[in-house]
C-alpha cells in the first residue's frame, strides 16, 4: 500500500538499500511506522468484512422480498384456480338442472324438446369452450409467473456471484 510507510522489505529488514551481508539481528520493539501500517491493514479488513456482511444482509433480504411476492403471487393464482373451480362446479350445477328441465319439457312435447335440447347443446359446448380457455389462460399465466420466478433467482444469483468476485478481486488489490 502506498503511503502507509516503508515497503514491507524495508520495514521488515531495516535496511535502506543494503543488500550484502548477513541479516541484522531483528529490533527490540517494532517500529511505529510499521505498527500504523498492520493497524491501517486490519482496520481495512475489518471493514471490508463488515461491508461483505452488510451486502450479505441486504442480498438475502431482497431474495426474502422476492420470495415472498412470488408466494403471495402464487397464491393469488391458487385462489383464482378455486374461485375458477367453483365457477365451474356452479356452472356444472346449472347444466344439470338444465339437463333435468330439458327431460321434462320433452316428455311433455316431444318436439318443442327436441329443439331446446339442440339449443343446450350448443350452450354446453359454447361453455366447455370458455372454460377449457379459460384454464388455458390460468395455466399459461402461471407458467409465466413462474419462469419470471425462476430468472429473476438465476439474476440474483448471478449478481451475488459478480459482487463475490467484485469483492474478492477488490480484495486482492
Amino acid at each position: 500500500m502506498k503511503g502507509h510507510g516503508p515497503d514491507l522489505a524495508t520495514a521488515v529488514s531495516g535496511h535502506k538499500g543494503k543488500r550484502a551481508g548477513p541479516p541484522e539481528p531483528p529490533a527490540a520493539p517494532a517500529e511505529p511506522a510499521q505498527d500504523d501500517m498492520v493497524a491501517g491493514l486490519r482496520a481495512e479488513n475489518r471493514h471490508l468484512k463488515e461491508s461483505v456482511a452488510a451486502m450479505r444482509e441486504t442480498l438475502e433480504s431482497v431474495i426474502l422480498d422476492r420470495d415472498a411476492a412470488v408466494q403471495r403471487a402464487m397464491a393469488d393464482s391458487r385462489g383464482e384456480v378455486e374461485n375458477l373451480k367453483a365457477a365451474v362446479s356452479a356452472q356444472r350445477e346449472a347444466l344439470e338442472g338444465l339437463r333435468a328441465d330439458k327431460d321434462r319439457r320433452f316428455q311433455e312435447a316431444a318436439a318443442q324438446g327436441a329443439t331446446e335440447n339442440r339449443e343446450l347443446q350448443k350452450a354446453v359446448q359454447s361453455l366447455r369452450e370458455q372454460m377449457e380457455a379459460a384454464l388455458m389462460d390460468e395455466r399459461e399465466r402461471f407458467a409465466r409467473e413462474r419462469r419470471d420466478y425462476e430468472d429473476e433467482v438465476r439474476q440474483l444469483r448471478q449478481t451475488v456471484a459478480a459482487l463475490r468476485d467484485t469483492l474478492s478481486a477488490g480484495g486482492r488489490s
